[in-house]
């Protein structure tokens, strides 16, 4: 693949280009791939791996790729320090300038789709008083449980509220059960999207290729070095029942620890749970007509086949 060059325009937004899906789908893969051709700055668009000290189990970048090319977003706060959407959207927004400012274009990376969505979309989270924790545990709940439990509970709480709600969106279900939880506001769309142009790619898989991936990437966290990173985090003082110790291969590693599941039961349980992620994780994105879907690769020659195909649908997109 020839280097793409990005010429920045003055008070023009520069482009934005992202590589979304599920969970291992090859989204980090790829996405240096494509950096060893694009003038990349990568913005992790993942909601556990703002943690510091949780790195095995959230599949964090290794020391090795973030030196490869500059990675932003990581180790923002303590696993009991609470972070919002709210806090990562800032934090992203004051990262696009400075980004620009350095002659390259910021690369959204990762399967939390409502970081994604905040930033490209527009949404204002301080229009409106809101709970900060109320949300984050909506969120949590809507990441773990799906759309499904949340919206029959907003139906059940506030009939009106949901009558007036897109119940198939998940956004405006977790923004409307805010509201009537906790009587603030939550996200709310300003119809100012972001101004540059983006492109998004999404790594697509047949559903058993896809599990099976997981399945696999579950026994390689515990034969890599989860359990060790759990017992760290229980002997700093971490409770189990923080809501970040909930993701994964957390809880898991945990009950395996106290002596209440087998290794086996432990992975299995881990794989599991992360399936019904990822299933949710195509469900949101799914939604979205902006990105476009590439088939995934199992071996390195078609791992370079889709970072060159890749390479084409950005450049169409962005020409």
């Amino acid at each position: 693949m020839s280097i793409y060059v990005y010429t920045p325009r003055r008070g023009v937004a520069g482009p934005i280009i992202g590589i979304v899906g599920p969970t291992a789908s090859g989204k980090t893969e790829l996405a240096l791939a494509l950096a060893r051709s694009w003038p990349v700055e990568v913005l992790v668009a993942d909601s556990r791996q703002v943690y510091r000290g949780m790195n095995i189990g959230t599949a964090k970048p290794e020391s090795a790729e973030r030196a490869a090319v500059p990675h932003h977003l990581l180790d923002l706060v303590e696993p009991d320090e609470p972070f919002t959407v709210a806090q990562w959207v800032l934090r992203a927004q004051e990262l696009l300038p400075q980004i620009a400012d350095r002659d390259r274009i910021p690369m959204l990376v990762g399967g939390t789709g409502l970081y994604v969505a905040a930033l490209l979309d527009g949404h204002d989270y301080t229009a409106q008083p809101r709970s900060p924790d109320l949300h984050a545990r909506l969120r949590d709940e809507l990441e773990r449980e799906g759309l499904a439990p949340l919206a029959k509970r907003l139906l059940t709480i506030d009939p009106g509220a949901a009558a007036g709600t897109d119940l198939r969106n998940p956004r405006r279900v977790v923004n409307a059960l805010e509201r009537a939880e906790g009587g603030g506001g939550g996200a709310v769309a300003t119809g100012r999207p972001y101004g540059g142009r983006v492109a998004l790619i999404g790594i697509s898989w047949p559903r058993e290729l896809l599990y099976r991936r997981i399945d696999e990437r579950a026994m390689n966290l515990f034969a890599t070095g989860l359990l060790d990173e759990v017992r760290a985090l229980l002997e700093a003082g971490h409770d189990p029942q923080q809501r970040p110790m909930s993701g994964h291969g957390y809880g898991e590693a945990a009950r395996h620890l106290a002596g209440e599941w087998s290794l086996e039961q432990a992975i299995a349980v881990t794989a599991r749970r992360t399936r019904q992620y990822a299933k949710r994780q195509l469900t949101w994105f799914r939604r979205d007509p902006r990105i476009m879907w590439i088939a995934g690769g199992d071996h390195p020659s078609t791992q370079s086949e889709l970072a060159a195909r890749a390479d084409v649908v950005l450049r169409a997109a962005l020409s």
